[in-house]
């Protein structure tokens, strides 16, 4: 059974801001706005002076993927629509796959999303994922908008360890209507997932709890060609065009343990 496809679901899409242009400009809204006391005989209120900076996503990652059918294989399975199909079907998730990964791939590294909690030669344990909770709430992040993504290996081996964390699961804060997550933490959905990626520079693994606005990204649509024919055979092409960015760099916790 193929994986799911969870991060293209879940952080900013600006797809469709991408025309003949491979640059999309993302601008990063202040937050830090600061409540006054408004004086009762004129209801005067200074505003604050914003200087927005911004991030320019660019959409220059190439990837593809090829079968090449002999013509004998193709006067047995290609004449039927249905086999087309399931070879578009298997190309276009092996492309999805990398964009996601690109995703997930943005949370492992230092000079992206910075808050951190864990390291990546020690055991996840529950005051890792308590202090990832509390970096949140120290950013203001709403944690009802926030998603858990973690290793298959460190969710069921490490996580489910944590005697709370099982028993909430089987007799708790658990949501029998699963719609694209597994579970919940702390109120926050869980999405388990083998695209999560090994931490920058090390054997440790970046799981991590993010916010939508943490990271963006605009693909163009997968593209299929069938390649001119090359003796007694023929090429199917998929091909996708993609990038991705990470504009709040606070807006997610990176949540390191040991592969």
């Amino acid at each position: 059974m193929k994986e799911k496809l969870y991060a293209a679901r879940f952080f900013m899409n600006y797809s469709d801001e991408v025309t003949d242009a491979d640059v999309v400009h993302i601008p990063h809204i202040s937050d830090q706005f600061v409540a006054t006391d408004v004086p009762v005989t004129n209801g005067n209120i200074d505003g604050t002076d914003i200087s927005e900076t911004k991030s320019d996503l660019t959409v220059d990652t190439w990837k593809a993927a090829a079968y090449i059918l002999s013509k004998f294989e193709n006067r047995e399975t290609m004449k039927s629509a249905r086999w087309k199909d399931e070879y578009r079907k298997a190309m276009g998730y092996r492309l999805g796959r990398a964009l996601e990964i690109s995703l997930l791939g943005l949370t492992t590294e230092i000079k992206y999303v910075q808050p951190r909690a864990g390291l990546t030669t020690t055991d996840l344990v529950a005051t890792n994922i308590e202090h990832a909770m509390g970096i949140l709430a120290s950013n203001s992040i709403p944690k009802n908008e926030c998603q858990f993504f973690f290793d298959p290996n460190i969710y069921w081996g490490k996580v489910m360890s944590v005697q709370k964390y099982y028993d909430a699961s089987q007799f708790g804060n658990w949501d029998p209507v699963h719609v694209g997550y597994h579970d919940k933490l702390y109120g926050v959905p869980v999405v388990i997932t083998p695209n999560v990626q090994q931490e920058s520079g090390s054997i440790g693994i970046g799981n991590s709890i993010m916010h939508p606005t943490a990271i963006a990204y605009a693909a163009k649509p997968v593209d299929f060609t069938v390649g001119a024919s090359e003796s007694l055979r023929t090429k199917l092409i998929a091909d996708i065009i993609y990038g991705a960015i990470t504009v709040q760099k606070n807006h997610g916790v990176r949540i390191l343990s040991t592969s």
